[in-house]
């Protein structure tokens, strides 16, 4: 696991202005190949929801479906982000590390792009622990505070099914790109759409990432003004003092 902020390698393809869900349209989704469902002989009957018809054996998305459960995704990611949680991209698809990776360096989240390992979660004080820095005030033989996620995003459910059970173990909201192959019910939020598509999943990726930035800079600008108000209280304590004197 890593910290898209410090620790990310150089990416390989920048995600400079990237779209937001408000200004995302179906045939941007459409263009990204996410209405490609698969195969019906594959098909979850959970997703039928979400299946708009079948043409040549493969299962047709309905975009109108995708394009709103995105939106409702982002409005959860933007508001976990401007309450300062934690958010861990999970993506870990042969092909498509630096989907994740720039994913997450964007919104200066964290990231797994290449194996999850069981556990970090769920026994997060001996998988994390050890490399989870110190608070300055503890004492000799506290323990580092275990990392725990408040959001996680997962671009392939499928290949993380552990780390969706680990994170709902622990009430943990999860989002997901869940193919027609996927059961939706498995994550809070699911996003339904194509996570075969590099283009798509990236696109996905993307939208994810600039609603969290947004929720960074609100963030930041809630913090500034809590330090202002604290600052005029300590100068309007000051004058109240000295009119005393």
């Amino acid at each position: 696991m890593s910290y898209g902020g410090k620790l990310a390698p150089k990416p390989r393809s920048a995600l400079s202005n990237n779209p937001s869900s408000n200004s995302l349209t179906i045939a941007q989704l459409l263009a990204a190949g996410l209405h490609l469902g698969h195969s019906t002989s594959l098909w979850n009957v959970a997703s039928m929801p979400f299946v708009f018809g079948t043409r040549e054996g493969i299962s047709i998305i309905n975009l109108e479906h995708t394009l709103t459960h995105l939106r409702r995704a982002c409005t959860v990611t933007k508001a976990v982000a401007r309450q300062g949680g934690i958010i861990l991209f999970i993506g870990t698809r042969e092909g498509m590390d630096h989907v994740t990776i720039d994913a997450a360096k964007s919104c200066n989240a964290y990231y797994v792009a290449s194996k999850w390992c069981p556990g970090t979660i769920t026994n997060a004080q001996e998988i994390v622990g050890p490399h989870t820095p110190r608070l300055p005030d503890a004492r000799p033989g506290d323990l580092a505070k275990p990392f725990r996620p408040d959001l996680v995003i997962v671009l392939n459910p499928i290949e993380n099914m552990i780390a969706i059970k680990e994170a709902t173990r622990f009430n943990i909201p999860t989002i997901a790109i869940t193919d027609t192959d996927v059961d939706p019910r498995i994550v809070s939020y699911p996003i339904p759409a194509n996570d075969d598509s590099v283009r798509g999943v990236e696109l996905v990726a993307k939208v994810l990432a600039e609603a969290a930035k947004d929720g960074n800079v609100l963030a930041q600008e809630a913090s500034k003004e809590k330090s202002r108000a604290r600052i005029e209280g300590r100068v309007d304590r000051m004058k109240a003092w000295s009119a005393r004197q």
